[in-house]
Parts: structure tokens; sequence; C-alpha cells
């Protein structure tokens, strides 16, 4: 692989092995099987399994927008990122300490479902800075290998994690909720080192001059602005909403499973195993997509598989045997393909923005998404109301919608330049300068591009 320079190949390596060790940790509290099974003995409520989900989602996307300004002119925010995520992750140790000292049920539920509200609004505050320095430090045709190489050797540990939560659930001596405790406790571990692969990659200066920060304030107030000349950005956003609302029935694919009986107690051990082979299959193939053939196929195929995984679950609860089984594993294993769903959507950002205005417009992106977060609590409520499945119909028909859209995105690279006029608008004016392959490069082999351009220099 070609290097731009040594900062491309150093953020590289230390950015991938940060996101591939929070996927393995993730796999101890995965938030599609082991939380929503862990808040659903610890309560037996619905409505506090949806709202996990809804929490986790929350916090992932609303802080976004009160970053985006702040970022444009912030620095060494590798450093930020670190602290941030020291403070909100350790937490994460509390309900199980909570567990091991035999606090009663209601208080270790309002201990981890408010680490796990402190966690997932530390994930969305670094989201932008950490999509910040990637953008700016890691080179445009090593993008898609990154994210693709990150999602597979956190998919690869995050399936020997899978053994492990095999190994707890069935052993004897490990019951509810000790087990669960051990399961939070590794989790925060593998977090916790994470975080220290973020601290040694590097935030290199942005320009000669300190970029202007924006408030929050210009920002919210020029957001139709921003949909309108980013015309680009905007058709790419609705996609994106709509295959967002594929969250509505994370949390509740394993209950159905539960409820239906139809496959054996052990089941949950061995789906979560084929739901992270999925996340591997699926990181390399959105990964090697987005850099081969294009970001709006790889949306398309994520779109597709959104459509399958509530189809396969459903129709598989209604056979016997190893049928039922070999559908609900199929189901699992692309709904492990789709976390890495977002592949394609930020990268399209990144081929269509100029790098100045990026920030801005990965929160925006994220903002809009935000709403949908609300749906699985909502969903927890009327489950007293309406079959499960009726959900799985819902998002069914809503992926379908978004599929048709994303036929309809055109792909940057066959639209000539990356933050021109006509694609970006006069919000994108400055720095849109750079053609998708300037260097002349066949697509799929792009050579590395210059890191500045040639009024500003690096340190």
């Amino acid at each position: 692989m070609q290097w731009r320079d040594q900062v491309d190949k150093r953020n590289f390596y230390f950015m991938t092995a940060n996101g591939a060790l929070y996927f393995t940790a993730l796999a101890f509290i995965d938030g599609t099987i082991v939380v929503p099974l862990f808040l659903n003995q610890l309560t037996q409520s619905p409505v506090l399994v949806g709202l996990a989900s809804t929490v986790r989602t929350v916090g992932f996307f609303l802080p976004q927008i009160l970053m985006a300004g702040w970022v444009t002119g912030a620095t060494r925010l590798n450093r930020f990122i670190f602290r941030l995520h020291l403070t909100t992750r350790l937490p994460l140790l509390l309900p199980a300490l909570a567990i091991g000292f035999d606090a009663p049920p209601a208080l270790v539920a309002l201990l981890f479902l408010s680490a796990y509200t402190l966690f997932a609004f530390g994930e969305g505050i670094a989201q932008v800075p950490w999509m910040d320095v990637f953008g700016r430090t890691i080179d445009d045709s090593h993008r898609g290998k990154l994210f693709g190489t990150m999602q597979a050797l956190g998919g690869l540990g995050a399936l020997a994690g899978t053994l492990v939560v095999q190994r707890v659930f069935a052993s004897p001596r490990l019951t509810f909720p000790d087990n669960f405790a051990l399961l939070i406790a590794i989790g925060a571990a593998f977090m916790f080192i994470s975080t220290t692969m973020i601290r040694l990659a590097v935030d290199p200066p942005k320009t000669k001059e300190k970029a202007r920060e924006l408030s929050v304030t210009h920002v919210v107030s020029r957001i139709p602005q921003y949909l309108a000349e980013h015309r680009l950005f905007s058709r790419m956003l609705l996609v994106q909403v709509l295959t967002s609302f594929n969250v509505l029935g994370f949390p509740f694919y394993i209950l159905f499973i539960r409820q239906t009986g139809v496959l054996p107690a052990w089941a949950p051990g061995v789906l979560l195993s084929l739901q992270v082979l999925g996340q591997v299959g699926g990181g390399l193939l959105l990964g090697y997509l987005s850099d081969r053939v294009g970001n709006r196929r790889t949306i398309m195929t994520v779109t597709a598989i959104n459509i399958a995984v509530p189809l396969l679950i459903v129709f598989s609860q209604q056979l016997a045997g190893m049928a039922a089984f070999a559908g609900t594993g199929l189901g699992f294993m692309f709904l492990g393909a789709c976390f890495g769903g977002w592949l394609g959507f930020v990268n399209y950002l990144m081929e269509t923005t100029p790098v100045e205005k990026r920030p801005v417009y990965v929160s925006l992106s994220n903002l809009f998404s935000a709403p949908v977060a609300l749906l699985p609590i909502t969903a927890g409520a009327f489950l007293r109301l309406v079959p499960m499945q009726w959900i799985f119909w819902v998002v069914a028909a809503i992926e379908v919608v978004a599929l048709l859209l994303a036929y309809r995105l055109p792909e940057p690279r066959e639209i000539g330049e990356v933050g021109t006029l006509d694609a970006v608008g006069q919000v994108g004016k400055v720095g849109a300068d750079r053609s998708v392959h300037e260097d002349g490069a066949p697509l799929g082999k792009r050579l590395p591009t210059p890191a500045y351009r040639p009024n500003e220099e690096k340190e």
C-alpha cells in the first residue's frame, strides 16, 4: 500500500486498532442480544429494553450538532477524544461492581442505564472529532480499506468474544446476574485498551492559521442553506434517514425468537457468533465495494441487506428444526453486516464535501437520524397492543423505499469533481479544487493525494 505521508501510515494503523478493539468490546455489551436479555431478565420490562436502544442511538447522534462548529477550529483532537472516552467508558464498571456487592435489581438497572447513557453520549461527542481526524489524515484511496479492515479485525475479535459469551452463559457456576456482570467488566476493559489507541494517533495542524470556529447557533441557523446548496448530501441524507429505521427492530429480534420458542435456550450465544461473522464478512464486502465499485452501490447493498433481516427472522420462526435455525442464523449474519452500513454513507459524504465543511455535514447527517432513535422505546410501549412481528414488517417496507431512492443517487466518481459548486454549492466553495481522479489512476487503484494545498504548511 502506497502511503501519502507518515501521518497517513501511522493513523491508518492506530485508528484501525482503535476501531477494531471497540468492536471487540461491543461483543460483551451487544445492544441486540446481551443488553436486551440482561434488562429483560432484570426488570421484565420491554419499555426499558427499548429505552436502552433509544439512549444508545440518541446519545450517538444528538451531540454531534453541538460539536460540528467547535471541531472546525479545534486542535489536538486525538487528546480530546482520549480524555472524553476515559470519562464516559470506565463508568460501565459501576453496574458490574453493584452486582458483585449484591445490590438490588432496581439499583443495578439504574446504574446500568446511567452508565450506558454516559457511554452513548461519549460516543456521539467523539464522532465528529474522530471523523475530522480521519478525513484530514487518511488518504481517500485508503479510507474504504481502513473501515473494512477495522470491521473485519474487530469482527474477528468479537467472534472470539462471542465464544467467551457462550461459555459464560453455559457455565453452571455463573448464574444471573453474575454472568452479565462479568461480560460488562470484560467489555469495559477492551474499551479502555481501545481508548489508548486513539491517543497514539496524530492530529496535525489543520492550516497555517487557525481555522474559524463556528458556533452551534451559526450551524443550526444555516441548516436550510447547507441542505439547499449541497444537493448530493441532501439526497443521500434522505436515504440514510430511511435506512436508519432498521434500529426499530434491533432490540426485539432476540426477544421475538425467545417468545416463539422455536429455537433452543442455547441459541442466543450461537446467534451472537453468527452476527459477528456477518460483521466480519460485511466489513470486508462493504470496504471492497466502497474502494472498488463506488459508494452508491455500497449504500444500495446495505439497504438490500436491511430488507432481508426482518423477513428472514420472521419467516424462519414459522419453520422447525434446522431449517428454522439456518434461516434465523442467516438473518443474524445479515444483521451483523448491517452494522457496517454507515461506511457507504460516510465515504459518500467524504467524496462530495470539501474538507473544511466535513465536520458540519457529518454532524448534520447524524442529527437528522437522531429522531429515529426514539422508535425502539415507542415500539416497546406498543408491544402491549400489537404483535411484535408488525414492527418487523414496517422495517422491511421502509427499507424498500430507501433502496429505491438509493438507486437514484448519482455516483460521485462519475460526476467529475469533489467539492465543486455543481456538487456542493456556495457552502462548500472554499477548498473545492480537487477532483476524484486528478491523479489519473483507474478506479479502485487511486494513488495517494496531497494532504495540504500549496498555501498550507505541514509541521
